[in-house]
Formats: C-alpha cells, structure tokens, sequence
C-alpha cells in the first residue's frame, strides 16, 4: 500500500505542476475570459487516458504500478476531468445510462451548487 501512495504522490506531483506551468501559457496565446488553459489540459489528458486505459485494457501494459502512477496519479492531478469522462465512457460501454446521467447530472449541477454553496457560506460569516 505504502508504494501504491508514493506512486499516487509522485505522478499526482508531476501533473499539478505540469498542469500549474501549462495553463498559463496556453491562456497567454488567447485574449478571452474563456479558460482556455483548463480546456485544453482537461482535453488533452482525456486523449491520453483513453490511451493508456487501452494499453492495460489490451495489455500491452501490465505494471499495475504504472497503470497506478499514470491514471491515479499523473492525469488524476493534470486533471480530474479526464477520470470523470473515463468513468462515464465506462458507463455507456455497459450500457448503465442511468448511472451515466446521474454522474453527468449531479457532478455538474451538485458540484455547481456546491460551490455557490461555499461562496455563500464565507459571505454570511464574513
């Protein structure tokens, strides 16, 4: 277990700062209030789990230790969007297409609101 953490640690580590150096920079390139940066990262890293999800999926890649610094850790912390979009790509591939609207339905909106949520609580104590 202890491994698996330091793997999660070190790969989780790599894509924050990849993340924090990268979005920037590519919102340097474009004048708009649109988050370009987050957009293109967020893209991006669901390419690259699709593709590394196939490589142990056909096992052409066997390291669970891998499997674990790469999804878990590295494109867990380059950007969480690409483990949301995983699982529901997972959920149409079982045909779950009510697990699938509940996961896109409650973490946008809940996760909407629960941000207003935390915005709001700081101004009533503030």
């Amino acid at each position: 277990m202890f491994i698996n953490i330091l793997l999660v640690s070190l790969g989780g580590a790599i894509g924050a700062a990849l993340r924090f150096t990268i979005t920037p920079q590519i919102d340097k390139l474009f004048i708009s209030n649109f988050p370009y940066g987050i957009f293109i990262v967020n893209i991006i890293g669901c390419f690259f789990i699709g593709l590394i999800a196939s490589l142990f999926e056909n096992k052409l890649m066997l390291s669970e230790n891998l499997k674990i610094f790469l999804i878990v850790g590295f494109l867990g912390s380059l950007t969480t969007f690409s483990t949301f979009a995983l699982d529901n790509f997972n959920f149409i591939n079982q045909k779950n297409f009510y697990l699938l609207f509940l996961n896109l339905f409650l973490t946008n909106f809940l996760g909407l609101f629960m941000v207003l949520l935390g915005i709001r609580t700081i101004k009533i104590f503030n």
